[in-house]
């Protein structure tokens, strides 16, 4: 059957045409022009009109149209919106995309200038501001080593002119104990490790804690004296096994070069150790270096008995050993004395191994005590004869 488009119907929204045919037109008591009244031309009736049997809705070809819809487009009114949250919207909101779009910011989502901090602003904030804090504390650690580090290598500086170094003689410093003894009493030798920064006095106590964080003059600091473990003999040299330990400073002082001759080539540029009395002068060959844990007590038993020699302690150490002399184990059987310097292993904190230089002690030579015209001849010679140690220990 033809189909006719009413001018005067609007669009459907949604795309389709609003169209209305019957079989047959209706028929009413009275007419309009020359037609039935209610009578519409060539069988079109408007989208509103009801259908025979009460239906409130017109077929069309596109399908069924609620009337009151239809009702609503002829007025131009919009359907409500999802968007507004209004219950209307008239035709002149759905032609101004500018006021929809200032509604929406509006009514649909709060203002950014309006939203407060969110729990992602609250921890960003309190991690800015521990990474501030600890930053500050890490320079305030940073900044009190270094102190530390200037207080040390003045106060060891210091004590250098006590132990002038003998250029006419073997080359070893000529050690003043009567004055360093008015200094430190504890005072019990001096250790010389050419070519390296090792040039200390050595303490001892009836402990292995005191001079932890002392310096020679007592005064507290963090890199400490060289001290001899509490179980040897005084002034040392008396036991099979003599120990003295050092700490592992990151400026390169006190026992940090031990540390290093854990590496072969660091081992090797150590030919002598030289241990300083009183009365005698001990010179001592490295034997090896070895990396043990901090429990390892052989290290720092002064004799040995019980069923385990000195030679066993030796051999067992060797299977320990990162870096060792050529003809170490050819040694061992005759080596009745030995001379080990322990520290701390490692660049890791906390440095749980120790690093032990073990030496053999193979010759001791008597010496007179450094006379005080010796002592001030030494001093009077500038700082030269002082630079020179320091440039060698």
């Amino acid at each position: 059957m033809t189909r006719f488009r009413s001018d005067s119907q609007p669009e459907n929204p949604v795309g389709g045409r609003h169209f209305s045919s019957d079989k047959a037109s209706g028929q009413s008591a009275g007419s309009v022009g020359g037609r039935p009244a209610g009578a519409h031309p060539a069988g079109i009736k408007p989208v509103g009109a009801r259908l025979a049997g009460g239906s409130r809705f017109a077929r069309s070809s596109h399908g069924s149209v609620s009337e009151s819809t239809a009702h609503t487009q002829a007025r131009g009114v919009r359907p409500v919106t999802r968007s507004t949250g209004r219950r209307f919207a008239t035709a002149s909101d759905a032609q101004s995309p500018k006021k929809e779009r200032a509604s929406r910011a509006t009514y649909g989502r709060p203002s950014k200038n309006k939203q407060g901090k969110g729990p992602r602003d609250i921890i960003s904030t309190i991690l800015i501001v521990v990474g501030i804090a600890l930053l500050l504390v890490a320079g305030g650690i940073f900044i009190h080593a270094q102190l530390g580090y200037r207080e040390a290598q003045a106060s060891y500086k210091q004590l250098e002119q006590y132990a002038v170094k003998d250029k006419e003689g073997d080359g070893l410093p000529q050690v003043d104990f009567d004055e360093l003894s008015k200094i430190n009493p504890d005072i019990v030798g001096w250790i010389y490790v050419p070519n390296t920064v090792i040039n200390y006095p050595i303490v001892k106590t009836n402990d292995n804690e005191t001079y932890l964080y002392r310096l020679f003059d007592r005064s507290g600091n963090g890199s400490g004296t060289i001290f001899m473990d509490m179980d040897n003999a005084a002034p040392g040299m008396m036991d099979e096994q003599t120990t003295v330990y050092g700490h592992h400073m990151n400026d390169g002082s006190m026992f940090n070069y031990i540390d290093q001759t854990l590496k072969q080539d660091a081992f090797n540029t150590i030919k002598t150790v030289y241990y300083i009395t009183r009365d005698a002068t001990y010179t001592c060959t490295p034997l090896y270096t070895m990396q043990v844990e901090d429990t390892y007590n052989d290290a720092r038993v002064p004799n040995f008995g019980d069923g385990k020699s000195l030679e066993d302690y030796l051999r067992d150490g060797l299977t320990k050993a990162k870096a060792q002399a050529p003809d170490a184990e050819s040694r061992i059987g005759s080596t009745k004395q030995v001379f080990s310097l322990i520290t701390c292993a490692g660049e890791i904190i906390p440095r749980t191994t120790r690093a032990v230089m073990v030496c053999s002690v193979d010759k001791k030579t008597d010496r007179a005590p450094a006379s005080p015209d010796q002592t001030h001849e030494g001093e009077n010679a500038g700082e030269a004869a002082g630079g020179e140690g320091s440039n060698e220990g």
